[in-house]
């Protein structure tokens, strides 16, 4: 479920995760990208695998996974908004 699709307004979610509400808006707006640790924190706030929120995608089965694993360093901005 995305920010908007929550019902949680920029606000709730920037005290949820200890940013600002400005960081909130630049995610949102595509500008930013939130740091791995808020797209953890924010995963569990919005109830959804992290692996979705970053990449769009449901996270591989173990068998087909790549060695070097899911990378969590980027964000799909049109699922946060």
């Amino acid at each position: 479920m995305t920010i908007k699709r929550s019902g949680l307004s920029s606000s709730r979610v920037a005290k949820s995760l200890g940013v600002t509400e400005g960081d909130v808006a630049l995610w949102r707006a595509g500008i930013t990208l939130p740091r791995t640790a808020d797209c953890r924190r924010l995963s569990e706030l919005l109830h959804v695998d992290v692996t979705w929120l970053n990449a769009g995608s449901k996270p591989a089965k173990e068998d087909e996974r790549k060695s070097d694993g899911v990378k969590i360093d980027r964000a799909a901005t049109h699922l946060i908004r």
